[in-house]
């Protein structure tokens, strides 16, 4: 190899050295905007879970409730299956948050929300109803405030947020997939992230 096809030789490595670097370093920015957003989603369903678990009768707020057998009438039923809807989402909130790009991770907090949104209308129904367990001493309850105000309020401020992390999601995907980054981005590990399908909205 004669000396200028040498130089050139060291030049094409080095370009590709800095396009690589360039390239890891802005899917790593992308990656972390994704972790960035889900966090803020996070928190709001954090609140949420944290609002509706006070509203449980205080019986089922020490980490168990009454089983189904043990039922005495629908509005237990109700109350209980509440708080399983509600274990179930703080569960799904644990998994999505441990590996916030994860499809499946994704796809698990999207129904636990939709299981605890369709227990939060069958108690709300119940309470309507019949009298609350005489333990039940949900927080703000009055006329002015009907007791899901700050379910709704906080749901109205999960909805962007909902659609900030698509889109971050969206930007990633579509980043790891252009080539010749996607090259690189199989050869490091990058994989396509999930997007949050579906959350429950405010009426």
């Amino acid at each position: 190899m004669n000396s200028s096809a040498f130089v050139g030789a060291v030049l094409l490595g080095a370009v590709l050295l800095f396009w690589a670097v360039g390239a890891y370093n802005r899917l790593v920015r992308l990656r972390a905007a994704v972790q960035k957003s889900f966090a803020a989603l996070d928190a709001v369903l954090v609140r949420e879970l944290v609002w509706v678990q006070a509203c449980l009768p205080e019986s089922m707020q020490g980490g168990s409730a009454t089983t189904p057998a043990e039922l005495q009438d629908e509005s237990s039923a109700a109350w209980v299956r509440l708080w399983g809807a509600s274990e179930q989402l703080a569960a799904a909130l644990a998994a999505a948050r441990e590996q916030p790009l994860a499809p499946d991770r994704m796809d698990g907090l999207a129904t636990a929300h939709g299981t605890l949104d369709a227990a939060w209308a069958r108690a709300l129904e119940a309470m309507a109803a019949t009298p609350m367990p005489a333990d039940h001493t949900p927080p703000q309850r009055s006329a002015a405030e009907p007791l899901d105000a700050k379910r709704t309020r906080l749901l109205h401020h999960a909805a962007p947020l909902r659609e900030a992390f698509n889109n971050a999601v969206f930007a990633y995907n579509r980043a790891i997939a252009q080539f010749p980054a996607a090259v690189l981005a199989r050869a490091v590990g990058f994989r396509p992230a999930g997007i949050l399908r579906r959350l429950a909205t405010a009426p």
